[in-house]
């Protein structure tokens, strides 16, 4: 593996373009940072979901609070791998291709511009009835509400609904909500899809030019979005070469034979080797 690990150095280093694609599994252990979501209103002896629930009986209640709880955490956090990444490919003329909704990608010091989210952004409301076609950033109502929870708490504890706090749709008068594919009925699209046609005149360019396609712990969960199409861009050009980080399914297709670099162990532990 220590061979591999100095080919895929050596690409990175002449590589014309470097294009990431970030699976699911790279944020999926963050339980541990439950305690940390739960800052603002740990003083009133609330530090998880479970003692929130406790002490507010309505469950939209609940699960609104907690979303928006995690929703300011990730406004001011990244993750250990995001900050690695960056490391490795902060020279390059890159592009990054995430299918988490997350703001961690975004704390990690990459430019936005460079950064596409097809599946979402919770930095971004929607209507939740999806009448209009308008996004608009959250970070001020997010900032707000977390200030205000010491009121808005003991006030749903006294019989207020949590629906008198919700940010509501200008043209509707229905609630806001993440623009998260997973959560609406109808996502809207706007949200991502001035990135992806950045991402589509990106990778235009990067035909018969030296590409490292670094794919980062992405399973079979929409594999039309990045297994796929990398797998695609790295057979058609003769300069590429596919990198696939995965402990559970690294495997590379036939078709690409020679062209790719199965690498068997978590994006984070591939990050780390790459950078010492």
């Amino acid at each position: 593996m220590s061979n591999q690990i100095e080919l895929i150095k050596e690409k990175l280093q002449e590589a014309d373009y470097v294009l990431v694609g970030c699976g699911f599994d790279l944020e999926k252990n963050l339980t541990n940072l439950e305690e940390q979501y739960y800052e603002p209103v740990s003083k009133m002896g609330i530090t998880s979901k479970e003692t929130l629930a406790e002490k507010v009986q309505e469950k939209e209640a609940v699960e609104w609070i907690d979303a928006i709880l995690k929703s300011w955490y990730q406004k001011n956090h990244t993750l250990p791998v995001y900050q690695q990444l960056y490391e490795t490919i902060k020279e390059k003329n890159y592009f990054i291709l995430s299918m988490n909704t997350s703001q961690y990608l975004l704390q990690a010091g990459f430019d936005e511009k460079k950064i596409v989210m097809p599946c979402g952004n919770e930095g971004l409301f929607q209507c939740s009835k999806s009448c209009t076609h308008k996004i608009e950033e959250n970070e001020s109502y997010v900032a707000d509400f977390v200030k205000r929870l010491p009121e808005i708490l003991p006030e749903l504890q006294m019989g207020r609904s949590i629906q008198e706090y919700m940010p509501l749709c200008e043209t509707c008068k229905e609630r806001l909500t993440f623009n998260v594919r997973s959560q609406v009925e109808t996502y809207v699209e706007e949200g991502y899809l001035p990135q992806w046609q950045a991402y589509m005149q990106w990778i235009a360019r990067t035909l018969n030019r030296k590409l490292v396609l670094l794919e980062l712990d992405v399973n079979f969960t929409l594999p039309s979005l990045i297994r796929w199409p990398f797998e695609k861009n790295a057979y058609i050009n003769n300069k590429a070469l596919l990198v696939r980080v995965n402990k559970t399914f690294p495997q590379l297709s036939e078709e690409i034979h020679g062209k790719g670099v199965p690498v068997p162990m978590s994006a984070e532990e591939f990050l780390e080797l790459v950078n010492k």
